[in-house]
């Protein structure tokens, strides 16, 4: 996911080399900032508010620091008048955001004279790709006309053309409820900021994001949700800044992998028609659908535990793996449909994940290697290979790529090198699909089962994981994530994500299914023996 800092108040309370201190940043963990932009200097603010020209000018230099900027806060009363400043910025930073705040006044008619000049000034922006938002103020969220915050109010006088950047903190200081207020605006928010607040009182008393009152780790799962920016934006460090930086982003990586409160939809889809079946709700967290082949019915996984679901009775009974309690949303049957492989986690030296092969009904596991981490994905047509993704320390770097290894055991062969690799299945012909970043974004590739004759199947402007290849060989089904909603080597849950459709020469590519879903989707192959259809899962945030 994106962390990024609001400058203004980490400047305004440090010293130093701005520079230098921009490094530290980025040393952090943050992947970008936020800074705060003038046309001429300000008295007094030197520091915290730069000016357009300084910010053009050391735009390389923060890239090379590995900082992106995407957004910034415009201090400048007539945007329209100075649309060329702005479109040098955007041009030299890629910053497409640009932030003002509320009127001070919040009367009815200051806020319909500020929704005109707001609506001009996103006018003037949007002609070279730019966006207008506005960030809040508690002020502003606890002032009410027509019946909503007057932060809002102003919103919907901007007709659509003005977007949302929501300061939790300043919502919850307010008497809103943060999630709530995200929630009913989320077709026009486009980041979210946190400040944390141990008590009302003195807005100065912050807290370290995700220790204080606001419930942040709803906040954070909206933001994960809809692939929105997450700045952190305190304007108070009662403790050493690097640490109280380093405690929220570290609540805020936590909370870009964990799930809140889930129900689970298993889904078959017709692939000819579009048609889809919605075979079941469950209450929690089920994964990853394997096809029984020949038979009307699907294995998924659900508490670290395999299940099968009988499609015409609506039987689900758990497949006893005895020791393999913890299994992820990798998992394969055999060709032949007598035996399961499984990726079942421990946590023996730190969390890792090792496979197994156990019968399909259930009896001992097997272990298959003792190499740790390893992920499996695919069992090659004649029985004999499986292949996995696994992280490896090689040459004192830790790297991701596929391997494969004999059924019964043995040495494990690497067949990539370079980015991260990853979802490695056989297809009917025996060759492997497996999905790599080596190009920048994530894509579908494919090669031979030695590892020659690697091929990237797609490349577009979105992260495409999973290609799952039907039993005829013919179409591909992947899962798609759009560009920027997270890192290319991410593929979280609970995320707006589309399922996309493809011959398996590449050709014929198109999108067939928009869901809330990602990480336990379609993690393994899930195709039906008809090559029609194909089994998903689709989730609902509780």
């Amino acid at each position: 996911m994106r962390f990024g800092l609001q400058l203004f108040g980490y400047l305004y309370s440090t010293s130093g080399d701005v520079m230098e201190e921009l490094r530290s940043l980025g040393s952090l963990g943050f992947s970008f900032i936020e800074p705060c932009v003038s046309i001429a200097p300000i008295p007094g603010l030197e520091r915290p508010v730069w000016t357009a020209d300084w910010l053009v000018a050391h735009a390389d230099d923060i890239r090379a620091m590995g900082l992106q900027m995407l957004s910034c806060h415009v201090f400048d009363d007539d945007i329209p008048a100075h649309a060329d400043v702005w479109r040098r910025v955007h041009d030299a930073t890629g910053i497409s955001h640009f932030i003002i705040k509320s009127p001070a006044e919040l009367t009815d008619e200051r806020i319909h004279e500020a929704a005109l000049n707001d609506m001009r000034a996103a006018d003037a922006l949007a002609a070279f790709g730019g966006k207008l938002l506005i960030h809040n103020e508690h002020q502003d969220i606890a002032a009410r006309i027509a019946g909503t915050t007057a932060y809002e109010w102003l919103v919907d006088l901007c007709l659509g053309k003005v977007f949302m950047q929501v300061d939790v903190g300043w919502v919850w200081y307010g008497g809103e409820d943060p999630a709530a207020l995200l929630k009913r605006n989320a077709h026009r928010v486009l980041s979210v900021h946190y400040k944390d607040f141990p008590a009302k009182g003195d807005p100065a008393a912050q807290s370290p994001i995700g220790e204080g009152l606001v419930d942040s780790a709803a906040c954070a799962h909206f933001a994960r949700a809809h692939g929105l920016p997450q700045i952190v934006d305190q304007d108070a460090f009662p403790r050493p800044h690097a640490a109280d930086l380093a405690a929220g982003l570290r609540f805020l990586a936590r909370m870009a992998s964990a799930r809140p409160a889930t129900a689970s939809y298993l889904n078959v889809m017709d692939a000819d028609t579009g048609r889809i079946t919605v075979l079941r709700r469950f209450d929690g967290v089920i994964e990853a659908p394997n096809w029984v082949q020949g038979e009307e019915a699907l294995m998924y996984n659900a508490d670290g535990r395999l299940h099968r679901y009988d499609m015409a009775s609506g039987e689900d009974r758990v497949i006893d793996l005895g020791p393999c309690d913890a299994i992820n949303n990798d998992h394969v049957l055999s060709p032949d449909g007598t035996q399961v492989a499984v990726s079942h986690m421990t946590f023996d030296a730190g969390f890792t994940s090792r496979v197994y092969i156990a019968p399909v009904d259930g009896g001992a596991p097997r272990l298959v290697t003792p190499n740790s981490p390893s992920f499996l994905h695919g069992w090659s047509p004649d029985g004999r290979t499986l292949s996995y993704c696994a992280f490896r320390e090689i040459d004192g770097k830790r790297c991701v790529d596929v391997y494969t290894i004999p059924a019964d055991g043995g040495e494990e062969t690497r067949l990539t090198e370079g980015g991260f690799n990853d979802g490695a299945e056989f297809a009917p012909d025996g060759t492997i699909w497996f999905n790599s970043t080596r190009g920048g974004l994530m894509q579908a590739w494919h090669m031979d089962a030695d590892g020659a004759n690697q091929v990237e199947v797609t490349d577009n402007d979105r992260n495409n994981w999973f290609p799952h290849v039907s039993p005829d060989g013919r179409r591909v089904v992947y899962i798609s994530y759009r560009q920027g909603d997270l890192e290319p080597e991410e593929h979280l849950p609970n995320m707006e994500v589309e399922l996309w459709l493809m011959d398996a020469d590449g050709s014929n590519r198109h999108r067939i299914a928009t869901l809330f879903g990602g990480q336990g989707s379609m993690n393994v192959n899930s195709w039906a023996a008809d090559s029609r259809r194909f089994a998903f899962v689709s989730y609902e945030a509780l």
